[in-house]
């Protein structure tokens, strides 16, 4: 994390549950990787067929997305901006 931005890990893992819209879909934020990217799940019905090792699909799981939280200059990415993550961390910080 770049010391440029003003959000920590505490304020990222508290957007874990939050629902925002991504690329048209409504997704729910599941996970915080390296403290550096956003696991988004896609709440409707469509899934994906999951490869096996050996490149054969015989499972279907939900449609996720991994956003990086922020870009190479420490501020947030501008996929983190379409979703309205800004306006969600401001909230934690200004309840």
């Amino acid at each position: 994390m770049s010391a440029n931005n003003k959000f920590d890990r505490q304020h990222l893992l508290a957007l874990l549950g939050q629902q925002v819209v991504y690329q048209g879909h409504e997704c729910e934020i599941i996970e915080l990787l390296d403290e550096c990217s956003l696991v988004l799940q896609v709440l409707n019905p469509d899934t994906s067929i999951q490869a096996s090792q050996y490149g054969e699909g015989h499972r279907t799981v939900p449609v996720t997305y991994i956003l990086p939280v922020f870009d190479g200059e420490g501020e947030l990415h501008s996929d983190m901006l379409a979703v309205g993550i800004d306006i969600l961390l401001v909230k934690q910080i200004l309840p």
